[in-house]
């Protein structure tokens, strides 16, 4: 599980299994569309070494999540997010 947190509250997480299936991505609402869900996934990604799926149901948020992190695959160099590990 990646967690986000501030000094307050939890801004979101993101349970994944290790073949890289992502079971449950959530974000807070008043953190929505502020890139937080990309970054998490982004750690994900780095940590497993693999190409993301996303595991039904997926919400319409999570439509959208999924269509831009899809796009993304296609267009864009993966980031690189050598700080960040997620828990165990």
């Amino acid at each position: 599980i990646v967690t986000m947190t501030d000094a307050n509250t939890t801004i979101g997480y993101c349970r994944y299994d290790p073949s890289g299936e992502i079971e449950y991505l959530f974000v807070g609402p008043s953190f929505r569309r502020q890139g937080y869900a990309k970054y998490m996934l982004d750690i994900v990604e780095a940590h497993l070494g693999t190409t993301l799926r996303f595991n039904p149901p997926i919400s319409p948020l999570g439509r959208n999540v999924v269509g831009s992190y899809s796009r993304r695959q296609r267009d864009i160099p993966k980031n690189n997010c050598k700080d960040a590990t997620p828990k165990s």
